[in-house]
């Protein structure tokens, strides 16, 4: 399996489990969840830019990561937090919580 595919997995996990124990705002809950499963280490970062290369090639909306220094890590890092908060919101409509 790909790196990029147990970062999914993670994801949906963790959403799961903050639904267990109840959601107060979604929103909040998404980011929280995605900002915690954004790795911290530049191999792993790499690793998921191997494994889709808009992660090192695309403009993050939100402006690189960590200090907003531009860097392919933050900028990487920063487009990870996006793809997460994406797959979050779209699990979160399929499992109805929206």
């Amino acid at each position: 399996m790909s790196e990029l595919y147990d970062l999914r997995k993670q994801a949906r996990e963790a959403l799961d489990e903050a639904k267990e124990y109840g959601i107060e705002e979604l929103g909040d809950t998404i980011h929280e969840l995605a900002d915690g499963l954004v790795p911290i280490y530049t191999s792993d970062l790499m690793t998921l830019a191997a494994d889709n290369l808009d992660f090192a090639t695309l403009e993050p909306e939100l402006g690189p990561a960590f200090d907003g220094s531009p860097t392919p890590t933050n900028i990487v890092a920063a487009n990870v937090y996006e793809w997460l908060e994406t797959e979050l919101w779209e699990y979160a409509r399929e499992l109805g919580l929206e």
